[in-house]
């Protein structure tokens, strides 16, 4: 059983953790963490170590995931040994590249992984990518961690910044779009305790209708658009405000900040 230290113990680490003792890939009594912030402790499982010394539990660990905030990434590298021998890296901080995080060592095996919020509750999208001294089968099993809890691809990570804005931070437009027919709803006076249920559930079913369909999404869209009906005049305000181009112009602008991100922390 591998020893996985997560440096840094926010939501997505404890989602992390939480999916390597679901899946029985790592025990509890096998995961270390370490935190300033002893209170981000209250929300992993009990059996998991608390580690008091950085360099106790660097040592200790096979896996170490660097899971603190990007500004702090500095300085938790700096306190690392030089050269990490046959520990496995990963990294899940935006915007930070891999080249910025090995010119701070001799030798270290290191993945990138992007992954999104929906990790937390087991349905999240992550894309990883390796340097060189990652053998596959360490890279297969770093998938199957982040497996554990979702889906996985792999890219390249000239890639990562436009898929930031494709899985990374798209929950969040999904979120908006949701509270946009929830405002919606209330403007027609549709006040019911269940509205939010019933739009997220006809939401995933759409999704799921395209997914699991053999249709394309604008013979998805002509089932339920009538010539002349109810769909067809919602249809024409939301064309008319240009949404595919509202959606389009705010990925790239995602894009764009995942750059600029990219830049500053190099």
């Amino acid at each position: 059983m591998k020893k996985t230290l997560f440096i840094g113990s926010g939501n997505m680490a404890c989602a992390i953790a939480s999916g390597l003792i679901k899946s029985n890939l790592i025990p509890a009594q096998s995961i270390l963490l370490f935190d300033k912030n002893v209170e981000q402790y209250a929300k992993f499982n009990s059996e998991c170590i608390k580690m008091q010394n950085l360099q106790d539990a660097i040592n200790s660990a096979d896996i170490i995931f660097l899971s603190v905030k990007p500004q702090n990434i500095k300085e938790v590298v700096s306190l690392m040994p030089k050269n990490l021998g046959n520990k496995i890296c990963v990294s899940i901080c935006a915007g930070i590249t891999m080249e910025s995080i090995e010119k701070n060592f001799d030798y270290i095996k290191l993945v990138r992984a992007m992954p999104n919020t929906p990790l937390l509750i087991g349905q999240g999208v992550t894309a990883l990518c390796k340097n060189k001294n990652v053998l596959d089968c360490e890279f297969n099993f770093i998938k199957s961690i982040f497996a554990s809890s979702g889906i996985t691809t792999e890219i390249e990570e000239k890639d990562i910044n436009s898929l930031t804005a494709i899985t990374s931070s798209s929950p969040a437009y999904v979120y908006l779009f949701i509270k946009a027919m929830l405002e919606g709803a209330k403007n027609l006076n549709f006040n019911y305790e269940n509205t939010l249920d019933l739009i997220c559930k006809t939401i995933i079913g759409s999704a799921n209708m395209v997914l699991q369909g053999d249709k394309t999404i604008d013979e998805q869209i002509r089932m339920v658009k009538s010539p002349n009906g109810t769909t067809e005049k919602a249809l024409n305000v939301l064309e008319e405000q240009n949404i595919i181009g509202i959606v389009s112009d705010a990925m790239k602008a995602c894009e764009a900040r995942a750059k600029e991100l990219s830049e500053l922390n190099k």
